[in-house]
């Protein structure tokens, strides 16, 4: 692990997106999204994180009311919710008009939940604001005259890339691959930190705070506690998402992109940095991981996620996972 930061420690406000996974993708036999929220919920207080914020979008409500329960499971634990739309689908997908209506139908589902949080903030899908600065400042003039503040992501792992060989390991009942996979995912988080957080220095002159996210799926809930343990002994230490969000990484723009990456990887895109990523040799020795014939972990994301809601919001279907 990348441990030259140590004597620098670094601020981080942690998110959680999707605990209600998208539809089509699959989870461990007996597992509920409730079941893993309800985890994800009591490891965030058992590290005082009370009050963490989780966007999830809210499409498999129309089908599935009883996941409504895992809504409600995060906010009884004492966590506060955000609006990540309703299909999560990126903005680049949908007309102006129709990305506003998903805003407003994710809000109609949830809208009572995220006004008991202290702050009102919205999360673009996959933190993607589409490549045209016209659009995306339309959408930023429309959430705020609702009250809302766009919360983007300055440090992120890949950890999507995790779920399915997670899921294939669990199936296989390989205990050993099923630790390999998450001993995998929890150094993967670390340095995937420290890069954030160098590209970050790099761009501020100062060690920014960053707005962290995992996914609420199985193996974060198998996870958690030993990233935060490991973030805690390099001297991480944990803050609101209302603080991280005063400093310029978060608030500020930077040009828009129509690329797969977040807000610090565009803001090092636009200045002529390497972006923080994986390298892609170990993308795809965890992409590849626990191998089963016909869950192919790129293939099940376009096939059971991608495709179908590109189809649903009447979107040529264009992904680019580079």
């Amino acid at each position: 692990m990348n441990d030259t930061r140590t004597d620098r420690p670094l601020k981080i406000a942690v998110t959680i997106d999707d605990f209600v996974l998208w539809d089509g993708i699959p989870m461990p036999e007996g597992t509920t999204p409730t079941d893993i929220t309800r985890s994800v919920a009591k490891t965030l207080n058992s590290y005082d994180l009370t009050g963490t914020y989780g966007f999830s979008h809210t499409y498999r409500l129309e089908n599935e009311p009883e996941q409504m329960e895992a809504f409600e499971a995060w906010a009884e634990a004492g966590h506060h919710l955000g609006n990540h739309t309703h299909q999560h689908a990126p903005l680049r997908w949908m007309s102006d008009e129709a990305f506003r209506c998903d805003f407003e139908t994710a809000q109609k589902y949830i809208g009572h939940l995220i006004d008991a949080a202290p702050s009102k903030y919205f999360r673009y899908p996959m933190d993607m604001s589409s490549g045209c600065e016209r659009r995306r400042g339309e959408v930023e003039k429309y959430i705020s005259d609702l009250g809302y503040s766009t919360a983007p992501i300055t440090s992120w792992f890949s950890d999507f890339a995790f779920i399915m060989p997670y899921f294939r390991a669990t199936a296989l009942g390989d205990k050993d691959l099923q630790k390999q996979v998450r001993d995998l995912h929890v150094s993967v988080a670390v340095d995937m930190l420290y890069k954030h957080a160098d590209t970050a220095h790099a761009l501020f002159g100062v060690d920014a705070p960053l707005i962290w996210l995992v996914h609420g799926t199985a193996i974060c809930r198998d996870t958690l506690a030993p990233i935060f343990d490991a973030f805690l002994e390099r001297g991480v230490e944990f803050i609101s998402l209302d603080e991280a969000m005063k400093h310029p990484v978060n608030f500020s723009k930077p040009p828009c992109d129509e690329s797969f990456t977040n807000q610090l990887q565009r803001f090092a895109l636009a200045a002529g940095l390497p972006k923080p990523e994986l390298e892609v040799e170990q993308l795809a020795e965890i992409l590849n991981l626990a191998p089963i014939p016909d869950l192919d972990t790129i293939t099940t994301y376009e096939e059971s996620m991608l495709k179908p809601l590109a189809m649903r919001v009447g979107a040529e279907y264009d992904w680019d996972w580079s």
